[in-house]
């Protein structure tokens, strides 16, 4: 880590502290402003989260190369994911975005599934220990296409 390093993202953007350097985090948030495109429509939550990343970048910073290693490729796909469901729903166009922008900083597709449900399922942890509109986080759990078994554990919780 240079000079150009940022500070760590921790938990509450990542599920582990990451440390990027200004070009990863610089590539991180054109591949995010590229999904905020990518249905036709920009929400100013999607925005927000955008500004929110870009604030730890210094101005100027070029977002050219790939992403050097494993972290900060899941970093990667986290703020993608991030950046889709801001609105409440991931699109098939955000979808096919996503899958293009993996494929171009060679991450396997087959980690795309996997990084998706798991940002899902943070979107979802600020709902923990509700028991007044269970139903209603059941709802939306089911609607993000969460696999049954998480939405019986999440019905079973009061």
């Amino acid at each position: 880590m240079d000079d150009t390093s940022i500070r760590p993202l921790g938990p509450d953007w990542f599920r582990a502290p990451v440390q990027l350097d200004a070009r990863s985090a610089s590539i991180i948030a054109t591949g995010m402003r590229a999904v905020a495109r990518a249905d036709g429509v920009i929400h100013q939550r999607e925005l927000n989260l955008i500004a929110s990343f870009e604030a730890s970048i210094p101005a100027g910073t070029a977002a050219s190369g790939k992403l050097d290693d494993v972290d900060a490729e899941d970093a990667f796909l986290w703020s993608l994911y991030m950046t889709a469901l801001a609105d409440g729903v991931i699109s098939d166009a955000e979808r096919d975005c996503i899958a293009e922008l993996a494929d171009t900083h060679g991450i396997d597709k087959d980690r795309l599934g996997a990084a998706e449900l798991e940002v899902k399922r943070k979107f979802l942890s600020v709902f923990a220990g509700v028991s007044f509109f269970r139903d209603s986080v059941v709802r939306v759990a089911k609607d993000l296409g969460l696999p049954e078994s998480e939405l019986e554990a999440l019905a079973q919780e009061a």
